[in-house]
């Protein structure tokens, strides 16, 4: 039976689950086009800051609001699949862990998702840091990013697909990838998903003028007994994240408008400071203390501990995501191709990607029908 061609360009973890998802039908020929894959780094070598994926904590923890039903609804489902994962493949990265949002000012309503999560329990007031007005604890999903966007790409792969790492300028040119004849001429069938995040702010034949990045520095520690994650929501954004392998992503800022690829030490100093706050296990001689963030010998100890100081860009888009069709004009032979584009996920593109591939997955068939 003949397969339509599908094309996604990107390998961030939409791009991954959106190429799983549609290939899962059976119904497509599915290749991925993109400058960057995961996969393994020379000595010494670290990922670029040009995608998001690899920067990322990554945990779920629920972006929406609780009128925000929509997010709501998409939430959800990456979590309930998502569970199943962590249970049914323990080796794509995922796993079950307990949980905690700390707020710094209380809404006066109940976290929407609190009738969702494993074992929810609201913090009493006692266990409350200065600060806080509010806690939850439940059991969550810890996501180690760099084994799970491998996870990803060996299930791609094993299910037939095929990955060209290119750097691509015009939108058309992903349907080159696919072109079966001399002349190059693409397959006039072919659809293109567009999954590149932040990469559509200058990718010809689409340039959103509505991307925008929010940069994100994260510090890296070998802490091997931290198996909680925790967040503070509010003025001092921060968290505490484990992958599982011993290592512990400390974060972070959300700066908007920055573009400045480099950590910046002073930045490093207060994510420390306000992990020891969440964390006092990070070091265990300050495990008996909430309050201990000032305390500038500790964050020297735990600076012994660092691995890597990182940056990354998360995918702002005004508006949100974008998910919808367009007809787009090859420039090259004039021909038009239908686009699915789904890119803008800011920082709630893990928690989010299971649902919004199965939504692009159903586009695709709707178009090729």
């Amino acid at each position: 039976m003949h397969k339509q061609q599908v094309v996604v360009i990107g390998s961030g973890v939409i791009g991954l689950t959106t190429a799983n998802k549609i290939q899962s039908t059976g119904k497509f020929n599915v290749t991925i086009v993109a400058e960057h894959t995961p996969g393994p780094l020379l000595s010494g070598d670290m990922q670029s800051t040009d995608w998001a994926s690899p920067w990322a904590g990554a945990h779920w923890r629920a972006w929406s609001s609780n009128e925000d039903t929509a997010l709501q609804q998409i939430e959800i489902q990456t979590y309930n699949e998502m569970m199943s994962l962590a249970v049914s493949e323990p080796q794509s990265g995922i796993s079950k862990a307990r949980g905690t949002d700390i707020f710094e000012v209380a809404s006066g309503m109940t976290p929407w998702y609190i009738t969702l999560v494993e074992d929810a329990r609201e913090l009493s007031a006692a266990e409350l840091p200065e600060g806080i007005s509010y806690g939850l604890e439940y059991t969550t999903l810890l996501i180690d990013v760099p084994k799970y966007l491998v996870y990803l790409k060996t299930k791609f792969e094993a299910g037939g697909g095929t990955i060209v790492q290119r750097c691509i300028d015009h939108i058309a040119d992903a349907l080159r990838v696919v072109s079966n004849n001399q002349s190059g001429q693409p397959v006039n069938t072919t659809i293109v998903v567009n999954c590149t995040g932040l990469g559509s702010r200058n990718l010809a034949g689409v340039k959103d003028s509505n991307m925008h990045p929010i940069r994100g520095q994260t510090v890296v520690v070998y802490a091997p007994a931290i198996k909680h994650t925790i967040t503070r929501l509010g003025k001092q954004f921060s968290y505490v994240i484990p992958r599982g392998d011993g290592t512990v992503v400390l974060g972070g800022t959300a700066e908007d408008g920055d573009w400045n690829a480099q950590p910046v030490p002073s930045t490093t100093d207060l994510i420390l400071q306000r992990a020891i706050f969440l964390e006092p296990a990070l070091l265990p001689e300050s495990s008996t203390y909430w309050n201990t963030a000032a305390d500038s010998k500790r964050i020297a100890d735990l600076k012994g501990c660092i691995i890597s100081e990182n940056v990354g860009f998360r995918p702002m888009r005004e508006g949100g995501v974008r998910l919808e069709t367009q007809t787009c004009a090859d420039p090259v032979f004039g021909s038009d191709f239908t686009v699915v584009h789904c890119y803008g996920h800011s920082g709630y593109g893990y928690q989010t990607s299971i649902a919004f591939a199965q939504r692009v997955c159903q586009i695709v068939e709707d178009v090729a029908n």
